[in-house]
């Protein structure tokens, strides 16, 4: 399965579980790689403009797996809730700069 066919397959289960097209999670549990990402978008990527699309494909991840596929920004900024779980000293200097 292509990641463009497993983000409009996780499209339309996300659909059938909400009843609807409009995704409003009550909480995400996000994590932030070393690079500042969330999901997977990840700096200076074209995904994070992305405004059409619900769940994306993504097909040149700069780290492994290159195929991947992730909430965009307009479903994780219409959730009730956000809580960033994120540890390791690789990452405090970014958690600073946020």
């Amino acid at each position: 399965v292509s990641a463009e066919e497993a983000a409009k397959d996780y499209t339309e289960k996300l659909k059938q579980a909400f009843g609807s097209n409009d995704f409003k999670f009550d909480l995400l549990l996000l994590g932030m790689g070393p690079d500042g990402h969330t999901c997977s978008l990840f700096p200076d990527h074209p995904l994070l403009k992305e405004t059409s699309l619900q769940v994306a494909p993504i097909t040149d991840s700069p780290k492994p797996p290159p195929e991947r596929v992730t909430l965009t920004y307009p479903v994780i900024n219409n959730a009730r809730n956000c809580i960033f779980a994120i540890s390791g000293a690789g990452k405090a200097e970014m958690i600073k700069r946020i």
